[in-house]
This record gives C-alpha cells, structure tokens and sequence, in this order.
C-alpha cells in the first residue's frame, strides 16, 4: 500500500519568464483510484497536478456522489492553484469529475477555467445500445509485481466508481434556462476536447466492454448531454481504453496528443480573451 498524496506533483514544466507563465493542468484519477498512469508520461510543458482518490485505502464511500467528490476535489486543486487560470481533465472517470468540477468553478471568481481534457471519458448514459450487444468483461493484465491487497483496492474503487456513475445526474448549466439565470456571469461549459481511442476493448466474452458503448460514435455519445459540449476530438490510434498509457508508444502518443489539447485549450482561450 501506498501513501496518498493529495494533489501530488506530477510534472514541475519548464521554467519560463514570469511573464510567459504557462496555465497548470489538473489531472483526476482515473476509476482505479490512482494517478500513477500520469507520472509516466512524458515531459508535459507545463505545471501539472494529480488528484488522486484519498479513500482508495480506506475504502469509505461518497454518500454523496460524484457532486460530492467534485466539492472535495476542488478544495484540493484550490490548495495548489488557489487563483487564476487553469486546465482539469482526466482519463476515464477522472474526465466525467472534471466536468462536476468545472461547473463549481463556474461559480468560481477567482478561478478561470481554460478548458477541459476528457480522455477517452464515455458518456455515461445507457440509452440508445444495441441489445444485441451484452456488455462484456475485459480481461484485466495485472503487472506480476502488483501485491494482492492493492489488486483488492483497485478493483474496488472501479465498482464503487461504476455504483456513482450510474447514479449520477449530469450538472446542469444557467444558459439551459436564460429566463432563470443563476447568476449574472455566463454560465456554460468550457472549451472541452476529447481524446478518443480508435479500438474497442478486447473482452473474454461475447459483447462489448462497457466503456465501448459508444466507440461507434466520434463523440462517445456527449452529444446527448450537449451538442456544443466537445469543441474538438483527437484520435489517439491503435489505442483502446485499457492500453492509452500503456507501453512506451502508447506513452509518447498520448503525451503528445495531451500536449497539442493544452496548447489548442490556450490559444482559444486567448482568442476568446483579447
């Protein structure tokens, strides 16, 4: 077992004339509860942060949901980037807590949210699935060296994270209702690009993973939640969702395609804030 700590270093970025300061990136853990996939990559040009779940070991649930994680996390990201301009996102579940996060920060005057990184995140309604297709079981590839009890800690924050997910009620935003509005700043969600694994999962039985539900379509079904939710998607070839930070191609790949959406991420910002 490991120690925990909450947001942890991932990368410190290049050093830059104060002047040219670069906006930090936050990264969510993914359903695994850990941010070790983020510390292998490679140099990401920037100040970033992991999150990792502080109740990976203990196993204590959030009675409240994925809101209530959001609120947690945000006070956590606020001890590290307390003010100014930042990029959040995440692998898997860790893009679908940004999005709860972003629209706290919405609320937020002394943060501003550059965009968001969701990758490979899958929207997470079951609507619109070909019965025809179970969902089925991938098989897991432990590393040899993976003690049991860790084993036992992961797989349990993925159930725990599916049982939130699957209860969970997407954040709505002021501009649904302009008759009603919330608040006298513009709320709506930020710039948001997906990276997208091109293949399915492979599975041990007949069906698809669950997280391929929607490989089918370039959006992984966001258009559902909002149509102007995904301002880009990046394709991450060769790839499925298991595998993006696996193996060092992989790596290099998803670094990159990391790197090129925070850069894109702030350049619309700039343009939008000229």
């Amino acid at each position: 077992m490991f120690e925990i700590t909450n947001p942890s270093l991932i990368q410190e970025g290049p050093r830059v004339a104060p002047w040219k300061k670069v906006t930090p990136l936050v990264l969510i853990h993914d359903g695994g509860g850990t941010v070790f996939s983020y510390h292998c990559l490679g140099p990401l040009e920037r100040l970033t942060y992991g999150i990792a779940n502080p109740r990976y070991s203990t196993g204590e649930p959030w009675e409240g949901g994925i809101p209530e994680v959001a609120r947690h996390y945000l006070k956590l990201i606020k001890t590290v980037v307390p003010r100014g301009k930042l990029i959040l996102g995440g692998w898997s579940l860790g893009g679908l807590i940004s999005i709860e996060i972003a629209r706290l920060i919405a609320d937020d005057p002394a943060l501003s949210l550059v965009g968001l990184l969701m990758i490979d995140s899958v929207f997470p309604s079951q609507r619109h699935l070909n019965e025809d297709l179970p969902v089925a079981q991938h098989a897991i590839e432990w590393n040899e060296r993976t003690r049991p009890e860790t084993r036992d800690c992961i797989l349990r924050c993925f159930k725990d994270a599916r049982d939130m997910v699957d209860k969970w009620t997407l954040p709505t935003w002021g501009d649904e209702n302009p008759d009603k509005p919330e608040s006298n700043r513009v709320l709506a969600p930020p710039p948001t690009i997906l990276l997208r694994a091109e293949l399915p999962v492979p599975v041990i039985e007949e069906g698809v993973s669950r997280v391929d539900a929607r490989r089918n379509d370039p959006l992984l079904g966001w258009s559902e939640y909002r149509k102007d939710l995904i301002t880009d998607v990046i394709e991450l070839p060769r790839c499925h969702h298991f595998n993006i930070f696996a193996g060092e191609e992989a790596l290099d790949l998803v670094t990159t395609k990391i790197n090129k959406a925070c850069r894109d991420l702030d350049a619309m910002h700039n343009a939008n804030n000229r």
